[in-house]
């Protein structure tokens, strides 16, 4: 009997000393990592964070982790703490597991739906084509550039849209033209119908199949541009913007130059 307790304290033993040398080893990795190194203590999302989460939830619900980092590979804006004036602010999309808490990611919420804008920035929304992008693509969180489809004023003046909406016809010439770039999707839902009365109904991604109603994150002058362009009719598409994506104003495509090189 008695050997039998030796050999199982043994094994605990060794178990203990066999976890201590992994943490060990994992904090003298960490070290080497930021050796001769400015370090920085930044927080990292230890589980997924769901969008509309507060910064009390995020202390007290387990959801981070502290970590140290070369400061040269870190963003200015990554926090290091969770203070109080993020209690009132929700995430604006969801964080994933293992990605770094930013500022940036925080938001006011502004209604029941949880709809949360980025600091600074307004909401417009407007109907967008769906027929480019398949269902689910375009969400909260998204970043994407927004086209332009018009009908110029006269031939050769195209910057001056006719306001007459999208014209079309055997002489009618239109043009579709980068209007921003690098916009957050607030929300999708599907697009009200003519005389609804309202924007959108209620939807968390693009269905597929007519159009959908994205609300957009935009600071002042953006805004005044989407309003100003809705008002004017034509259609508005959006593109998904990847990492690497390289999107630039330039002269857009019109009828004679589909095929061609762009004016």
């Amino acid at each position: 009997m008695n050997r039998r307790i030796i050999a199982v304290l043994a094994a605990v033993v060794l178990a203990a000393v066999g976890a201590g040398a992994v943490l060990l080893y994992v904090r003298s990795a960490d070290n080497r990592a930021v050796a001769g190194k400015q370090a920085r203590t930044v927080l990292v999302a230890e589980k997924l964070i769901p969008a509309g989460t507060n910064g009390r939830a995020l202390r007290d619900g387990g959801y981070l982790r502290q970590t140290r980092m070369p400061a040269e590979t870190v963003p200015d804006d990554t926090l290091a703490t969770v203070e109080g004036d993020l209690d009132a602010l929700v995430t604006t999309a969801a964080v994933q597991r293992g990605q770094l808490l930013m500022r940036t990611m925080f938001g006011t919420a502004v209604n029941r739906s949880g709809l949360a804008i980025p600091d600074g920035k307004l909401a417009i929304s407007a109907k967008v084509k769906s027929a480019v992008f398949g269902p689910g693509a375009v969400r909260a969180g998204t970043r994407v550039a927004i086209f332009y489809t018009y009908t110029p004023v006269a031939v050769g003046k195209l910057d001056e849209v006719s306001g007459s909406g999208l014209e079309r016809g055997r002489d009618v010439n239109n043009v579709t033209r980068l209007l921003m770039t690098d916009i957050e999707v607030i929300s999708v839902g599907a697009a009200a119908g003519e005389g609804d009365g309202e924007v959108a109904r209620p939807a968390t991604a693009t269905t597929g199949g007519g159009d959908v109603a994205i609300t957009f994150a935009l600071d002042q002058r953006q805004a005044e541009i989407l309003a100003h362009a809705t008002a004017l009719g034509g259609l508005l598409n959006v593109g998904l913007l990847g990492d690497s994506s390289d999107v630039r104003p330039d002269r857009g495509v019109d009828n004679g130059s589909l095929f061609g090189k762009a004016g």
